[in-house]
C-alpha cells in the first residue's frame, strides 16, 4: 500500500487496474476483461510511456519504429488533457499509416465511456493509448473467438474493438 507522504503513481494505478479489473473474471462480462494482460504484467512485457497531449504522436511514433518485440503492449497515459476526439484523431491517424506495419493503437479515454454488457470497461484516471503488434493482437483475438470469448458481446461493440482491425 502507498506510505504516507507518497502518492501513487499512474503507473501503479494502471497496473492496479489490470490486477483487479482487466485481469479479473467479471460476473456480468461472464468472463475476463483481457485474458492476456495479467499474463504480460507478471512477465514484465508491458512499457509504461508519459506522454502529453504535445508529445504523444511523436512519442508514439518513434517506439513503434524502435519497437522491441520483447514486449507485448506500451501504454501511453496522458498527464494533462487530451478531448475525446483529439484522441480518436490520434488513433486512426497512426493506424491508417501503421497497421500496414503491423501495428496498431487502441484507445481509451474516461470521457468517452465504454459499456460492455453493462459493465464500463474504461480506465477512468486518465486518457490512455496501447501500442501492440497487430498479428500479435489478431492472432490474440483468434484465439478468444475460437473459445467463444465474443459469443455474449453485442455487435457494435465487437466491431468496434475487434472487427475494423482485421481490413
Amino acid at each position: 500500500m502507498a506510505h504516507v507522504g507518497h502518492s501513487i503513481t499512474m503507473k501503479e494505478k494502471i497496473k492496479d487496474w489490470i490486477e483487479n479489473f482487466v485481469s479479473v473474471h467479471n460476473i456480468a462480462l461472464g468472463q475476463i476483461p483481457c485474458p492476456f494482460a495479467k499474463q504480460a504484467m507478471i512477465k514484465d512485457t508491458i512499457r509504461y510511456v508519459p506522454v502529453t497531449a504535445h508529445t504523444a504522436v511523436s512519442k508514439i511514433e518513434t517506439y513503434a519504429y524502435l519497437w522491441d518485440d520483447r514486449y507485448e503492449v506500451a501504454v501511453f497515459y496522458f498527464q494533462d488533457e487530451i478531448s475525446p476526439e483529439s484522441l480518436s484523431g490520434i488513433a486512426e491517424n497512426f493506424n491508417r499509416r501503421f497497421m500496414e506495419r503491423d501495428f496498431v493503437v487502441l484507445e481509451d479515454h474516461p470521457d468517452d465511456v465504454e459499456i460492455l454488457n453493462g459493465v464500463e470497461m474504461n480506465f477512468g484516471e486518465c486518457p490512455l493509448i496501447l501500442l501492440q503488434r497487430l498479428s500479435k493482437l489478431n492472432k490474440a483475438s483468434d484465439q478468444l473467438k475460437k473459445r467463444g470469448y465474443y459469443d455474449n458481446w453485442p455487435e457494435e461493440s465487437y466491431d468496434d474493438v475487434v472487427k475494423w482491425r482485421y481490413k
